[in-house]
């Protein structure tokens, strides 16, 4: 079993190293057996990282053998060609550690800005994930497609992992789940998705694999409270967090299952925060999150768990996520020193 984990944006912007913490949380992932750390994307939102790739590069220099990644990159919004030199960039940087996790988001603005369009975004990451793998596979190659066209050319620099740096591709819409299949090397299941839902997007995703003859490799990403006293966080953490990322939720709900969530609580239903949470977040001590994803193993077969602890709040604040560096870096601690052995 992997573990990877996404790093919040914690910032002093008054101190001359401002995401010190941060890349201090990178290197506590790295020495307690996390497989990768990854950063999110959105623009415009002061609460997320707009430039995600210039920061991996920062998080690679301060780290040695953990992979970096994003989680999500918003590729259709921005030029595939330019997006592919940065990251063989990193890939050179960080010695073959980086990942490009991507996906289309859910705010026409970021595509309006950027010259892009929101209702064509299905179409544009089609064409940018292609783009990406010719010019990161071939030297010499040109391109003539409904939104970009260049002429021969060689992208420098060249990325050290061959054929190309690993494309996680997340979505859960059908067309979504087959276009990681046929253009990604990993599908990521979204944290706010129950498995239920998780489970429909197999159904497609591993059987578009198999036609291709490849492996079905997916992530399974989860929100993520974890403490030494399972009451405690039942009864002090999980109520507050939760009514945090139901704000969150709100803004790029897509799936049945989230839409009549809402619904009911609209109407004036009283659910416990532990009933939302149910199999869409992990929670409690690390016997009781050791028990959920042992849980999640036999219902899904899955061999690669993310984890985002306190993340998923509105970005509209400068945190998006819950904690301070001194508690998520408890729980990365204690993530690794109890939940991780157990499955290694």
């Amino acid at each position: 079993m992997k573990f990877s984990l996404s790093l919040p944006l914690l910032k002093d912007l008054g101190a001359p190293d401002p995401y010190k913490e941060t890349f201090d949380l990178a290197v506590i992932a790295e020495e307690s057996g996390f497989d990768t750390v990854t950063i999110g994307h959105h623009h415009f939102m002061p609460g997320n990282m707009s430039d995600p790739l210039t920061f991996l590069a920062a998080v690679a220099a301060r780290t040695s053998t953990v992979r970096v990644g994003t989680g999500i990159f918003q590729l259709p919004i921005h030029n595939p060609v330019r997006v592919a030199e940065q990251v063989a960039t990193i890939d050179q940087l960080s010695g073959g550690r980086v990942t490009l996790g991507v996906g289309m988001g859910w705010w026409p603005l970021e595509y309006d800005v950027h010259g892009s369009n929101f209702r064509e975004r299905g179409a544009r990451m089609e064409e940018a994930l292609t783009i990406l793998k010719l010019v990161w596979s071939e030297e010499n190659t040109s391109f003539d497609g409904r939104f970009n066209s260049f002429p021969e050319l060689t992208v420098h620099p060249r990325p050290l992992q061959q054929p190309n740096p690993p494309l996680w591709v997340a979505g859960v819409a059908p067309a979504a789940v087959d276009r990681a299949a046929r253009l990604g090397d990993a599908w990521i299941c979204g944290p706010v998705q129950s498995l239920a839902a998780a489970l429909r997007c197999l159904d497609i995703y591993r059987p578009a694999c198999a036609a291709l003859a490849k492996p079905d490799e997916w992530i399974l990403r989860r929100y993520a409270w974890i403490g030494e006293s399972d009451e405690q966080v039942r009864t002090e953490v999980l109520p507050h967090y939760v009514d945090g990322l139901m704000a969150h939720w709100r803004e790029s709900a897509e799936e049945a299952e989230e839409l009549e969530l809402f619904a009911r609580l609209d109407s004036g239903e009283s659910i416990s925060a532990e009933d939302i949470a149910a199999d869409r977040l992990l929670w409690g001590n690390p016997e009781r999150v050791i028990n959920q994803i042992r849980s999640y193993e036999a219902t899904t077969n899955c061999t690669h768990v993310h984890a985002a602890f306190g993340a998923g709040l509105p970005a509209d604040t400068g945190q998006a996520s819950l904690g301070t560096f001194d508690e998520i870096a408890a729980m990365i601690r204690l993530f690794g020193r109890e939940v991780i052995p157990a499955f290694n």
